[in-house]
């Protein structure tokens, strides 16, 4: 069990996830548990080892976490042919799914693009979505809707692209481009395994979003007058105003 100080009142379910790097992301908007075969332990959430490989035997009443992240193992579907060459490679993704609908209220089930997530629930992230030098493209089944960003910039022929390149890049440059800690977690893992940070807000917004109690339609009823009035103030305010802000 790792020491950890939990976050706002919302639970999370983090599942295979032995690293769990996401929940450095996670922590900020819950209090995150980590039920992984072989975790690795880190201060980012409370762990439990366990095999989530058969949704009736977790240790968890049903509906008990706000939200269920998880990631099976996407070997089965890797772009590399000699990484599931026996065609044994687990297959997962069915039964994350059955513990995003049992233990959560939503969830979140991220693999390859090429993995059997289903569609109409599926929304796909690239780096150059969020202006990083990575393309690390992956795929999200959501119980909520989320919004594909647009793919923004270019990325030149001496900027790295593959994680299977990981070794031209040293574990702080890994890190920078995550958006994770320097010097805590193998650059091998960095590179290939874990998600990207700026992927992980973009995904728990969509979430906050979709059970937000509190959002609503904005009134426009008197929309003008606000206006008019904003700008009265602006025209008369005195210059020692601003300068105070």
């Amino acid at each position: 069990m790792s020491s950890y100080d939990s976050g706002p009142d919302r639970q999370i379910l983090h599942i295979f996830a032995d690293h769990g790097t996401e929940a450095e992301v996670l922590q900020d908007f819950g209090t995150v548990t980590r039920y992984t075969l072989n975790p690795r332990a880190y201060d980012h959430s409370h762990v439990i080892r366990g095999d989530a490989s058969d949704p009736e035997k977790l240790p968890f009443e049903y509906g008990t976490f706000d939200l269920v992240v998880a990631h099976p193992p996407c070997t089965a579907w890797s772009d590399m042919p000699s990484a599931n060459k026996d065609g044994d490679a687990p297959e997962l993704i069915d039964e994350a799914r059955e513990i995003g609908r049992r233990y959560g209220t939503h969830y979140i089930i991220e693999n390859k693009p090429t993995a059997p997530l289903k569609e109409h629930k599926k929304t796909v992230l690239e780096g150059r979505m969020f202006g990083l030098p990575i393309r690390y493209e992956r795929a999200f089944e959501t119980s909520f809707p989320v919004n594909q960003p647009p793919t923004i910039g270019h990325l030149g022929s001496k900027t790295e692209t593959s994680p299977f390149f990981y070794s031209e890049r040293s574990p702080e440059w890994w890190a920078a481009a995550k958006g994770y800690p320097t010097g805590k977690y193998p650059k091998e893992h960095m590179a290939k395994n874990c998600i990207p940070a700026p992927f992980v807000r973009h995904l728990v917004r969509a979430w906050l979003t979709a059970t937000d109690a509190t959002q609503g339609v904005r009134d426009y009823t008197n929309y003008d007058a606000e206006m008019d009035e904003r700008r009265s103030r602006m025209e008369n305010a005195d210059l020692a105003d601003f300068s105070n802000q």
